[in-house]
């Protein structure tokens, strides 16, 4: 059942970690305005709406072929995916232990570290577009 709610499932890891980036560095122009806490909470469920995207992905990859020319696409996604939820999740514990605020050094580590974040999630987004308009992964042909 997981496997069929990973089309569903997608858009809300999306939204909400790149939610928290924005609200993240709104805080750094805004501050005590309550930016931050919005971006900490807003990676918090990103998080954890990653963390059930992945799981029904993985179920979904099981019912490609193992033959399938799909898999050029596949592969990268997952391993992308996998990669986006630990660099989001390096953010998270970054952001824990830094909670009375960051150095400069720290600051720009962190903020680094969203930014390769940010291009992980439009890799992850890149292949699974092409998994869907490329190869047809997921979508049901029209009755005719």
């Amino acid at each position: 059942m997981l496997n069929l709610l990973h089309p569903q499932l997608v858009h809300f890891p999306i939204a909400l970690l790149l939610t928290s980036v924005a609200l993240d560095w709104a805080g750094l122009i805004w501050k005590d305005k309550g930016f931050d806490k919005a971006g900490w909470l807003t990676l918090l469920l990103g998080l954890a709406a990653t963390a059930f995207t992945i799981l029904s992905g993985l179920m979904a990859a099981q019912s490609i072929p193992a033959d399938s020319p799909a898999l050029a696409a596949l592969n990268p996604h997952r391993l992308l995916g996998i990669i986006t939820f630990v660099l989001f999740g390096l953010q998270a514990v970054c952001h824990w232990r830094n909670r009375a605020g960051y150095t400069t050094g720290k600051r720009i580590l962190h903020t680094a570290i969203q930014a390769i974040s940010v291009a992980a999630l439009i890799g992850v987004g890149y292949f699974g577009g092409e998994l869907v308009y490329a190869f047809g992964v997921g979508v049901s042909a029209l009755a005719r």
